[in-house]
């Protein structure tokens, strides 16, 4: 496959991104301190959210799978699961590249149209966005006094940015509002290829997002997507327990870290490195946690779960070639 130009350049800007945040969090890092901190790290806690990922990984494909089944063709697990981790892996390159890349792989192995898949990740991402904003309600609640001030900064700066640019978001809107009635409730028919083609694109995405109202299982699928987020806050939260400064933490500020977590891994930045550091380590602080052994945690944190990924996803990415086009349970129509 012949590597394009702006994709290498599309790259380099990403990595360029996480390295800067990386480096801005870290620059005035005292390693000898952090080798002394990582040595007395009790890293048995590390295997244990390791564990505990893995099962997150398994409802995200189970939860996954029953959306996928919603466009009228079987969804194996095994392959959904190699897909999950191998999009896992592709975000280490490029942000977003990875929701793109296991839609790929359910459509090349499974005969599902890429178009169905691309809006049941859409919904999938929804959904998450939704529990991740509800958590960030209940966190604020919970830990009103505690987060006032960091959340206040940080919401007075997205209003300001919105305020500055309101005609874009005008804009966007607009464009939204427009492209959805042009290709999907404007029933004129067209002369031009190119339009139908993209209007039958658009209505396969639009089906794919609203497969969530279709499935089987709804109660399977809503008892999946809370485990998957309290094995997110478990895998997190254990990880605490490795060490003397964090072991005290408690469950308050594990669910303070699985939010600011979440909100860094969601960053424009491959993998969330650099965002996701300088949230946790940022939060710990709030909970007087030194700024030094927060980001000594956040390092260990993320650095257990990239390698799961890194590891994982080679051995899914390998695996998967192995098995041919619904090979699994036959020739579909």
């Amino acid at each position: 496959m012949k590597v394009k130009a702006k994709d290498v350049l599309k790259f380099a800007i990403a990595l360029a991104f996480s390295a800067a945040i990386f480096w801005y969090v870290y620059k005035d890092f005292n390693i000898n301190e952090a080798l002394v901190s990582l040595k007395k790290f009790d890293y048995r806690w590390v295997v244990l959210s390791i564990v505990l990922s893995f099962g997150s990984h398994f409802l995200r494909a189970l939860r996954w799978g029953q959306l996928l089944e919603v466009s009228g063709k079987k969804s194996t697990l095994i392959i959904n699961y190699f897909a999950v981790m191998i999009g896992y892996l592709a975000n280490t390159v490029f942000p977003r590249l990875g929701e793109i890349t296991r839609c790929g792989i359910v459509s090349k192995k499974e005969g599902i149209p890429m178009t169905f898949a691309v809006g049941t990740v859409f919904t999938e991402r929804l959904i998450d966005l939704i529990i991740l904003l509800l958590l960030t309600a209940l966190t604020f609640v919970l830990e009103f006094a505690r987060l006032n001030e960091y959340f206040s900064s940080t919401f007075e700066n997205i209003t300001s940015l919105l305020t500055t640019y309101w005609w874009l978001v005008v804009i966007i809107i607009g464009f939204g509002i427009w492209a959805f009635w042009f290709f999907i409730l404007s029933k004129r028919p067209s002369n031009s290829k190119w339009v139908e083609k993209i209007r039958k694109l658009i209505k396969q995405l639009y089906s794919g997002i609203l497969s969530i109202t279709k499935i089987k299982k709804p109660l399977l699928f809503w008892v999946n997507t809370i485990g998957i987020w309290v094995l997110y806050f478990l895998m997190l939260y254990v990880i605490s327990f490795g060490s003397e400064e964090t072991k005290n933490l408690g469950p308050l500020a594990g669910l303070a870290i699985l939010v600011m977590g979440s909100f860094g891994m969601a960053a424009p930045t491959a993998n969330g490195v650099g965002s996701f550091h300088a949230f946790v380590a940022g939060i710990l602080v709030l909970y007087g946690l030194p700024e030094s052994e927060g980001k000594i945690f956040a390092l260990i944190l993320h650095t257990s779960q990239l390698f799961t990924v890194i590891v994982f996803g080679i051995i899914s990415l390998i695996l998967v070639n192995f098995i041919k086009p619904l090979e699994i349970h036959g020739e579909q129509e």
